[in-house]
């Protein structure tokens, strides 16, 4: 049974900081190759952003909220510690009580891991349909340099075994232990990174490659089978040193490279990633997903585009539909400030 992507939809906050401003302020801008970040405004968080794209998406079918069985968010910013915060996104869409939702966090590979488990609920129910949203904005101490590239925004996407677009045609994990790089503690809202840049960057590419030479070699595909690669981006560098360790050209990666215009956008990096390489992929193309947590582990995905449907707005609409604040109105947003 061929299972996939039927329809998808996005949501970038508005507001955007330069990295001049940071430099200014700071005298440096530690992400490298991001040139601006999305703001989240004062009124808004990671629930009505996965509210308002999974809307989005129900709305590219269109498919009626009632008729979804599956629904499920993955963020690492929720605003609660405990409580069902699926069933809140849930409630407001008018999906079905009944329908099984579930809360992914603590990793920014939550995005993929969400879109996996949505594929094995169609695996067990072949007529329902699965709506994920990923909606992430990540924050550490404004003294960090780790916060510099921390971004906001969301993805979300309808799964089911009809009327698809996007056929997935397998994925692969790779899990590992790796303390002490980017991590929050219990009971705190910020997040950590040691800084030991080496450290981390072994096991972001470790995990990766891993993940994705599991499924290459699953389904026998070399990376010239691939129009498009779509990497975790902690920064719009970062992708390209696991890209170039498998193969994959600076051209395949170029569409899904959404950090270097909206910075880290955590659990929702490669989703969001993953949706501006179909807002142009053509019918035939096939695209591999590759995400990452800290701690550490990786998902890959591959798909096949058999259609051609686009979301709308695009990935590339949102980003354009900006304002920009300086670091001090920055500051003021975060709470850092009165």
């Amino acid at each position: 049974m061929a299972v996939g992507i039927s329809g998808y939809g996005v949501y970038v906050p508005r507001l955007r900081i330069k990295r001049e401003d940071y430099a200014k302020a700071w005298g440096s801008f530690s992400a490298t190759g991001v040139s601006e970040k999305a703001v989240m405004g004062y009124d808004e968080d990671v629930l009505t952003m996965a509210s308002k794209v999974s809307r989005r998406a129900l709305d590219s079918i269109p498919l009626p909220a009632s008729k979804v069985t599956r629904f499920a968010l993955a963020s690492t910013s929720p605003p609660y510690a405990e409580k069902l915060l699926s069933g809140t996104v849930l409630v407001s869409l008018g999906i079905p009580s009944d329908a099984f939702s579930s809360d992914h966090t603590s990793s920014t590979r939550a995005g993929t891991e969400a879109v996996i488990a949505g594929f094995e609920h169609l695996a067990g129910t072949p007529s329902g349909h699965v709506l994920v949203a990923s909606a992430d904005a990540p924050t550490a101490s404004m003294w960090s340099s780790v916060e510099h590239g921390l971004a906001a925004g969301a993805a979300a996407f309808v799964l089911s075994a009809s009327d698809i677009f996007a056929e997935l045609e397998g994925h692969a994990s790779w899990a590992s232990e790796h303390a002490g790089e980017r991590f929050r503690p219990r009971g705190q809202e910020q997040i950590h990174d040691l800084s030991v840049k080496k450290f981390s960057e072994s096991s972001f590419v470790a995990n990766t490659t891993k993940a994705a030479s599991a499924v290459l070699k699953r389904l026998g595909r070399k990376p010239e089978d691939y129009a498009h690669v779509v990497i975790q981006q902690p920064d719009a560098r970062a992708p390209a040193s696991v890209a170039g360790k498998l193969g994959f050209t600076d051209a395949q990666l170029a569409a899904g490279l959404v950090s270097a215009y909206l910075g880290d956008l955590g659990a929702a990096s490669v989703p969001l990633g993953l949706a501006a390489v179909l807002d142009v992929a053509k019918v035939g193309d096939r695209v591999l997903a590759v995400s990452y947590g800290s701690g550490a582990g990786a998902d890959a995905l591959s798909f096949r585009v058999t259609a051609d449907r686009k979301a709308s707005p695009s990935v590339k609409e949102e980003a354009a539909r900006k304002e920009y604040v300086d670091y001090v109105q920055y500051l003021k947003i975060k709470g850092a400030i009165q």
